[in-house]
């Protein structure tokens, strides 16, 4: 056998060797394959994606919120994590004392981090800091340091500051973005509205050139445009603060208050034209003190009452039919009415036979309790269920209360505490509820939806608000005569400091005790003012509330303070004295007409 035939030879026989090795080597492998556990062949099948793509969070932008004339009340920006990978940086000095310059840390924290561990090994990434702002951020770019990762983090601003913190809310969370939302106020209301909608996409490690950016389906938040004035609100303000931080212009009577709030609204809409609180919520400050300043007084603080709550009891009485005008009764001053627990007036005089309209001037508690007295519970609750009260406006605003109401067969419930809420005791209400239910007086008997947002902007689309009328709170001759009696409290009661020449202005003051366990504080209440003008034709309502004042007395303090805001409101909202918008009106036109006076379904 030659050299070449033997060499043919062998090579054939080790050509069947390796072939028939590969084959069982084949079967060892599928036979593995197949004998996989289906948990672990999913988790390998899953790490070797990975490999190539990654999971991401493709966030929205969060809309804008603006005042009803466009003024930016919150918009978007960012803040970053700062980190970085130690193995790609060149030179590990010069680099730490780059970052250390900008993020304001020591330099020896920055370069530990930036040093392999005693095998050698560097870590994959370094955390250095988070909440860098903006221009920080941006500057840090402009460094182009080897290994530096900056990650965007959504914030919001609010160019109006303090201003508007409780009615805007804030917005916050962990540093992670997908975590952050919107709390109290608005922000917090249309949560989910204004973060839009998110998706998630898997995205490739190592990019393909040319492929460009991926397509994705992202909604962004719908902005709003409020109803608030921003002019009216930083009127509001002021008056509150020079209320309770300068009360030499009242006299001192505002002395020593803790707190207040103004609300203003337009009764014939139901819109919120300014809410002012004290103390004032700064949204930048998110410090735990500070955050508890957040929830807004005017729809998430209770309170007594006290005698403006008797314009209810008026109108109530009126509408039921069980008292008119013309009722009178013989007032004693004090009287415990068959219930044990004395009811009296302000100064615990008798006034002797008293007519219907002299109960409210002269704000009698006996007159309120007795005409309940003189009414049913069911002409009453049902009444008091109508005009809001221990039940949500539905004002679109994060952590509304309900106030309270103690019906029959509640725990608390007895003769005299029925005769109390006559006159605003053992009942608590929000400011905005008090308001609320004396618009329905000046709009005709019709509680309005109160609301706060005047429209929605999705993309191009513009959403208005339509006022809606919740529903008739009483009849409109109950209303006329309330607005009537309204009208001459202002104007006759000798204890009442307020004068505003040329308007007609229908109000009512209020003094309320503080409840505490047991009874009610001593020397200490809330003051209150309530009303709106044109008395006949209102176009503006106003509720002031002042906390804890000197002067004890609504009438020496929420009166006064009412009448220095409105001194500003007709100028801001161009509202003519009675005269001339009368003869302008005869006249067939009125050039001081604005938005505020359009009629809420015509638009006339």
């Amino acid at each position: 056998m030659t050299y070449t035939e033997t060499l043919s030879r062998r090579l054939t026989i080790m050509g069947v060797i390796l072939i028939g090795i590969s084959g069982v080597l084949l079967v060892r492998l599928l036979s593995f394959q197949f004998r996989m556990d289906p948990e672990v062949k999913a988790e390998l099948e899953q790490r070797a994606e990975s490999y190539y793509t990654r999971s991401v969070e493709v966030l929205p932008t969060r809309g804008e919120i603006r005042d009803r004339n466009g003024y930016l009340l919150a918009a978007n920006s960012y803040e970053y994590v700062v980190g970085i990978s130690p193995n790609q940086v060149i030179d590990p000095n010069e680099t730490a004392t780059v970052l250390a310059d900008y993020l304001d840390l020591p330099i020896i924290e920055v370069l530990t981090k930036l040093q392999p561990d005693d095998d050698g090994n560097y870590e994959p990434y370094e955390w250095l800091a988070s909440g860098v702002d903006f221009d920080t951020g941006q500057a840090l770019m402009d460094q182009e340091i080897e290994g530096l990762v900056l990650e965007p983090v959504p914030v919001r601003i609010y160019p109006q500051g303090e201003l508007m913190g409780q009615i805007v809310g804030f917005f916050a969370g962990a540093d992670d973005a997908q975590d952050r939302r919107g709390y109290y106020g608005v922000e917090g209301f249309y949560q989910s509205l204004l973060a839009g909608q998110s998706r998630r996409v898997e995205q490739a490690n190592i990019p393909v050139l040319d492929e460009g950016e991926p397509v994705v389906d992202v909604r962004d938040g719908v902005s709003l445009q409020l109803t608030i004035d921003r002019d009216l609100q930083f009127l509001a303000q002021d008056v509150l603060n020079k209320a309770i931080e300068q009360p030499e212009i009242f006299g001192g009577a505002t002395a020593e208050a803790t707190g207040g709030t103004i609300i203003i609204m337009n009764p014939r809409t139901g819109e919120i034209l300014a809410m002012a609180s004290y103390p004032t919520f700064d949204p930048y400050d998110l410090t735990a003190e500070n955050v508890v300043q957040a929830a807004n007084p005017a729809v998430n603080s209770v309170y007594e009452p006290g005698s403006v709550f008797k314009v209810i009891t008026m109108a109530i009485a009126l509408d039921a039919g069980t008292h008119t005008r013309d009722w009178t009764y013989n007032d004693p001053g004090c009287d415990d009415m068959d219930t044990g627990v004395p009811i009296c007036n302000w100064d615990r005089q008798p006034r002797g036979e008293t007519n219907f309209d002299m109960v409210f001037i002269e704000s009698l508690n006996a007159g309120t309790a007795t005409i309940f007295l003189e009414m049913t519970r069911q002409e009453v609750y049902p009444r008091l269920r109508q005009f809001g009260i221990g039940t949500p406006t539905g004002v679109d605003l994060e952590g509304e209360s309900e106030g309270i109401l103690v019906e029959p067969g509640d725990t608390l419930w007895n003769a005299a505490q029925f005769l109390n809420t006559s006159f605003g005791q053992g009942v608590a209400v929000t400011p905005l509820q008090m308001l609320c239910a004396v618009n329905a007086i000046a709009n005709g008997g019709v509680i309005m939806q109160p609301h706060i947002v005047q429209a929605r902007i999705d993309g191009g689309q513009v959403i208005e608000t339509r006022p809606a009328p919740s529903y008739n709170a009483i009849s409109e001759g109950a209303a006329r005569d309330a607005t009537e009696i309204m009208v001459r409290i202002v104007e006759e009661n000798p204890d009442i400091e307020f004068e505003f020449p040329g308007y007609t202005v229908a109000g009512k003051t209020g003094t309320a005790q503080i409840p505490i366990p047991g009874g009610y504080e001593e020397n200490t209440s809330i003051t209150s003012f309530v009303g709106f003008l044109p008395a006949y034709d209102p176009i503006v309502s106003v509720i002031v509330k002042i906390d804890r004042p000197q002067g004890y007395w609504g009438s020496k303090t929420a009166a006064p303070v009412f009448q220095y805001l409105l001194e500003g409101l007709v100028v801001l909202m161009e509202i003519p004295p009675d005269e001339m918008r009368v003869d302008l009106q005869e006249d067939g036109g009125d050039p001081f007409q604005r938005e505020y006076w359009l009629d809420p379904l015509t638009n006339n």
